[in-house]
């Protein structure tokens, strides 16, 4: 009997990004997660608030000119389809203070920003966090800082900007 590992796949808004953002900025890494997302990444789970995340980073990359008001709208277009199509919102609830303490540890700690730990706390105790071994959930990001906090803390981790694809 042959076994298969299934593992959830959380996306951090970093990686939201490098799915739909083509220009130069998003280069580093880019074409591995896309081939990695299409070809391995489900389930596929996020954070609402990595999702405003998103929507902020195509914002600024338009106000800064990096991009112009016509790509803009594409990578919205694109990003509201992909995140419709294939995400799932999953995230412990903000408001108990057992998370908020968590998190703010964490920010204490690593000197990381907020959600980047809230991530990583939903990750630790969200409904996935019974998987081990193989199916252990992995975060997927482009933020080398969040990528160290969250392996200290015992998450799976892909940096898809430096390091090889996950099997």
């Amino acid at each position: 009997m042959d076994y298969y590992a299934v593992k959830v796949h959380y996306f951090d808004a970093s990686a939201l990004v490098k799915l739909v953002a083509d220009d130069q900025d998003e280069e580093p890494g880019r074409d591995t997660l896309r081939r990695y997302y299409h070809e391995h990444a489900r389930p596929v789970y996020t954070t609402s608030f990595c999702v405003a995340e998103a929507f902020g980073a195509f914002k600024r990359k338009f106000q800064r000119k990096g991009i112009s008001e016509e790509q803009y709208l594409v990578y919205v277009r694109n990003f509201i389809r992909v995140i419709g199509n294939t995400f799932r919102i999953d995230e412990v609830p903000i408001l108990l203070p057992l998370v908020t303490s968590e998190v703010e540890r964490l920010v204490a700690q690593y000197k990381i920003d907020f959600v980047d730990c809230f991530q990583i706390v939903t990750i630790m105790q969200g409904q996935f966090r019974v998987l081990v071994g193989e199916s252990q959930s992995i975060l997927i990001t482009a933020d080398r800082d969040l990528a160290k906090a969250a392996r200290a803390e015992g998450a799976r981790v892909w940096e898809c900007t430096s390091e090889v694809a996950p099997k």
